[in-house]
């Protein structure tokens, strides 16, 4: 059988004060796909805009601004505004606190914001792609956040390498997937606004998940809680991932259970 050549067109977007990239998996690329692609992004990047002025904190008349300043209406203004406000919540009380959506006594839920937000244009604006034959699979990333799909009559599957934060040229991971999202989170990165850091060995922690938030939350969990609390976690709540201590080898885990592992191929 003859190996499907593959096209992977791509676009970045700056957006939220990050880069996020569009990406598609395509076996014929013309004029028509070029063109999609042009159209999702015009798309995908007003969304994103729209909801940095909704959650921005940057922005004085940002709704999460007015509601740092006292202003308990902004929840009733916007239905995106409800949802990220119920998301933060839940994710503080499953991890134990651990998580959560004050930056220095204030509400800045600005790390939960972005996963979300790459949810929501994926779904509205890529999925829908995958009804042409000629596009196999689109991704979306941004901020150490993955999103992706492949078309299901499709053989494709995105190969997605996860780095040494210490050493790009490193990989401590391979994942060879059709469907799903994994986030990235480091020691020093975006973790480090969280004031509830723990004291952690934990340099590291990429975790797969149907979706985006989840893993996103559980990841950035991971590096604050430290691997012993963070290990209780990955076995009550089935999550599959890597997790890299300081001076030690990569420690996979998969549906909840660990395992030892070099380099973790799947």
């Amino acid at each position: 059988m003859q190996r499907i050549k593959y096209f992977f067109p791509s676009k970045v977007i700056n957006q939220m004060n990050i880069p996020f990239t569009i990406k598609l998996a395509t076996n014929d690329l013309d004029d028509i796909i070029s063109e999609k692609l042009e159209f999702v992004t015009e798309n995908i990047n007003e969304r994103l805009h729209q909801i940095d002025l909704i959650f921005s904190p940057f922005r004085y008349d940002s709704l999460v601004s007015r509601f740092q300043r006292g202003d308990k209406q902004v929840i009733l203004e916007s239905e995106d505004f409800q949802t990220i406000y119920g998301q933060a919540t839940l994710a503080e009380q499953m991890t134990d606190g651990i998580f959560t959506s004050h930056f220095a006594g204030r509400y800045d839920p600005t790390r939960l914001v972005k996963g979300w937000a790459i949810e929501q244009v994926f779904d509205e604006y890529l999925k829908p792609l995958l009804k042409d034959p000629k596009i196999d699979g689109v991704y979306l990333s941004g901020d150490g956040n993955i999103k992706f799909a492949t078309r299901q009559e499709s053989d494709f599957s995105w190969g997605i390498n996860i780095e040494d934060a210490d050493d790009s040229h490193s990989i401590i991971a391979t994942y060879h997937l059709n469907n799903g999202a994994i986030a990235t989170s480091e020691k020093g990165g975006h973790a480090a606004n969280i004031i509830r850091m723990k004291q952690s060995q934990v340099q590291q922690v990429t975790v797969i998940s149907d979706n985006l938030v989840d893993a996103d939350v559980w990841a950035t969990v991971g590096v604050l809680a430290g691997s012993e609390k963070f290990a209780e976690m990955i076995n009550e709540y089935n999550l599959s991932g890597i997790l890299i201590n300081k001076n030690e080898e990569p420690l996979s885990f998969s549906e909840g259970t660990m395992i030892n592992s070099k380099e973790a191929t799947v």
